[in-house]
């Protein structure tokens, strides 16, 4: 690929691709050392002047917004913005380590200790953003939590960028969302995120790295993993209550309870180790492009994909430019699970909830299936490139996509089937269960 932009910044290949953006892989040129670096190219492109403009404006404000939170060590730096091509470039530092979700698929289930000592570093990334900058990140899940060379959590890709998308180009508003099925509370499914938002998220995945679940309610995960202490438990429970109001309010207020509670368990797992290696084109590399942004309402939509980027659009030359003083980092990326694995993973829990989905006419367990293949199709946007699967992949994204379509018009029956589910408005076979073809 080889592209250069900006006559700096080379572009060395691409990660990852969604409707919004492009993140690449690339280094600075012009640094001694050809400083590695995370590239992302916003595809959203406007042939209205206004919007464009309005655009700009906004890819200009947040990205001013990325470059103050990025001043906390435990935050991707942000190294230039610009636009060329009639594109809008992000350049941002490059992650090296891996993130939870590959830590708990290589190690297991994390201990007790191990998830507390993880809050305990990240509530103060919270605080940060929550009280200095009035930000909400509203994306927290296993994916957007690295653990660089120094075994230390940085919080990345920001989901609220995509609200720059999202806020002014309709037909992206019909079909993308801020947020993760599962990690996301109810109130920001219906655009009204809290800071409390971002408690919940983070408590659900504390919750996914100590029993491999996703809760649907509180206490019901509890059943998972006997050996917690009950004082742990109670934080965490109380930290993903429904009721935005009953959780922890601020960051800060949850870090002291856990600081103050006791472990009933705590030897931790072996430590992945990190080697030190130069980063390369490898497509089963799993990278976490990095994004940050202001708060604003989001759509709750019934399939949910990653939010990744800061979107807008630009004119053709180079209207703004920025870069900020160069910093080396460590470069030790490293592949901790292949993408033939991801797509394996993914695969089964989408079968899983399949089997489950045609299995039962209760609402309540057709929701948590539906919910559970949207976070299989999230696995499966996450996998990185690799031609070899690539068919594959979105075979199957687009069959998992109609059985939600599916499921969705099965609960848009709702009287029927709750009150006598086996009635002729409501496709069912003799045993109860969903009759698919009719649907």
């Amino acid at each position: 690929m080889n592209q250069l932009l900006d006559n700096r910044y080379q572009i060395i290949h691409k990660l990852h691709e969604t409707n919004l953006s492009i993140t690449f892989q690339g280094k600075d040129i012009k640094t001694a050392t050809h400083r590695p670096c995370l590239i992302k190219q916003l595809k959203t492109y406007s042939q209205n002047t206004k919007l464009q403009q309005q655009l700009e404006q906004r890819f200009q404000q947040e990205a001013k917004t990325l470059e103050k939170l990025s001043k906390h060590p435990q935050i991707p730096d942000s190294y230039a913005y610009f636009s060329a091509n009639n594109q809008l470039y992000l350049v941002q530092e490059w992650i090296a380590g891996y993130n939870l979700e590959q830590k708990f698929k290589q190690q297991g289930k994390l201990t007790e200790t191990e998830v507390k000592n993880i809050l305990i570093k990240l509530l103060p990334v919270l605080e940060f953003i929550h009280r200095q900058h009035n930000i909400i990140h509203r994306d927290i899940k296993p994916t957007n939590i690295m653990l660089n060379s120094e075994n230390l959590p940085i919080l990345i890709d920001f989901g609220i960028v995509k609200e720059i998308v999202t806020s002014t180009n309709t037909q992206i508003q019909s079909t993308s969302i801020v947020g993760t099925p599962g990690f996301s509370p109810p109130e920001q499914r219906l655009g009204k995120p809290t800071f409390a938002s971002d408690i919940y998220s983070l408590g659900t995945t504390a919750i996914y790295l100590l029993t491999g679940e996703i809760p649907q309610n509180k206490f019901s995960w509890r059943s998972n993993i006997p050996n917690i202490s009950q004082e742990f438990a109670d934080i965490l429970d109380k930290s993903i209550e429904e009721n935005w109001s009953d959780r922890y309010q601020t960051a800060t207020e949850m870090l002291t309870a856990i600081k103050g509670s006791k472990t009933v368990y705590s030897p931790p797992n072996t430590k992945l180790q990190i080697p030190r290696t130069e980063p390369s084109p490898d497509p089963n590399q799993k990278v976490s492009p990095v994004t940050l942004t202001n708060p604003g309402n989001s759509q709750w939509l019934k399939i949910g994909i990653v939010a990744i980027i800061v979107g807008t659009i630009s004119t053709a030359t180079v209207i703004f430019y920025h870069n900020k003083n160069e910093i080396q980092p460590t470069v030790t990326p490293t592949q901790e699970i292949t993408a033939q694995e991801m797509l394996d993973a993914a695969t089964q829990k989408a079968e899983t909830a399949i089997s489950k989905a045609k299995n039962t006419p209760e609402k309540e367990q057709l929701e948590i299936a539906r919910d559970e293949l949207q976070i299989a199709i999230q696995e499966l946007e996450n996998i990185p490139q690799n031609p070899g699967i690539e068919n594959q992949i979105q075979t199957k994204k687009s069959e998992y996509m109609k059985i939600i379509n599916q499921i969705d018009r099965a609960l848009e029956k709702e009287p029927c089937y709750r009150v006598m589910w086996n009635c002729q408005e409501y496709p069912v076979k003799n045993d109860g269960s969903f009759d698919w073809g009719r649907l």
